[in-house]
C-alpha cells in the first residue's frame, strides 16, 4: 500500500479504481485504436496505454482518506481470484449521432467480473464514498466524439466483427486522472498469506 501521509491541505484526487486491459489484448486493442483513428474523424481517442474496464469512479477523492481506501479495496482485491476476460463488440454510450462515449465491450458476461464489481462497490461504500446506482456496463472507452464527429465512418467501423484474444484480468488499479492517466496503487487479485496474485488459478 501507499505508505505516504498526505500533505494537509492538498487537494483532492480525480482518480478512479478500474481493470487494466492485459496481454495480448492490450497490444491489439491499440492497434485497433489506431485503425479507427484513421477511418473515423471527429474523435478525441484515448491513449491506448491505459485502456481499462472502469469499476468505480471518484469526482473527489481527498487524500487522507485514500490509504483507507486502499486497505478496504485491496483487502476486497485479495479474496478474489485472477479471471479471464474477451474484448469485442463495439458500441456507444448513447446511440447514434448523440453518442458521447465510444466503447469495446465483451464477448460474453463475466461471473468473475461481476463479483468484483459487487466486492468493490461494498468497499467503497464502506468508505464512505457514494457508489453509483445504476447498472454495471462492463466496457472500455475507446474515444469520445468531438465536433464533426464522422457518424456514418463509424457506424460502417461498428457494423464490422471485432473479438479480441481472451487476456487475463489479475489486478484492480487506483489511477489518478490528471492530464492523462497515472497509476497510483496497483491492487493484485488472490494476494493472501504473502502468495502473489500472479500465483493464484485463474477461473473465468
Amino acid at each position: 500500500m501507499n505508505g505516504h501521509l498526505p500533505l494537509s491541505g492538498s487537494p483532492p484526487l480525480r482518480a478512479f479504481l478500474a481493470v487494466p486491459v492485459g496481454p495480448p489484448a492490450h497490444g491489439l486493442l491499440a492497434a485497433h485504436v489506431e485503425r479507427l483513428r484513421q477511418r473515423v474523424a471527429g474523435v478525441r481517442w484515448v491513449d491506448t496505454g491505459t485502456t481499462h474496464i472502469t469499476l468505480h469512479f471518484f469526482a473527489e477523492l481527498p487524500l487522507d482518506r485514500m490509504d483507507g481506501l486502499l486497505q478496504t479495496v485491496g483487502a476486497a482485491a485479495a479474496r478474489e481470484q485472477p479471471f479471464t476476460l474477451r474484448l469485442g463488440g463495439l458500441g456507444s454510450f448513447p446511440g447514434g449521432a448523440r453518442a458521447r462515449v465510444l466503447w469495446i465491450g465483451l464477448v460474453e458476461e463475466s461471473a468473475a467480473l461481476a463479483r468484483v464489481v459487487a466486492a468493490v462497490g461494498a468497499a467503497v461504500a464502506r468508505c464512505g464514498f457514494e457508489v453509483d446506482p445504476r447498472a454495471f456496463r462492463p466496457h472500455v472507452t475507446l474515444g469520445r466524439p468531438a465536433p464533426h464527429f464522422d457518424l456514418s465512418g463509424w457506424r460502417s467501423e461498428r457494423a464490422a466483427p471485432v473479438e479480441l484474444p481472451a487476456f487475463v484480468a489479475d489486478q484492480i488499479v487506483l489511477y489518478e486522472s490528471r492530464n492523462g492517466y497515472h497509476v497510483r496503487e496497483l491492487l493484485p487479485f488472490g494476494v493472501a498469506a504473502g502468495r502473489r496474485g500472479t500465483e493464484a488459478a485463474v477461473t473465468t
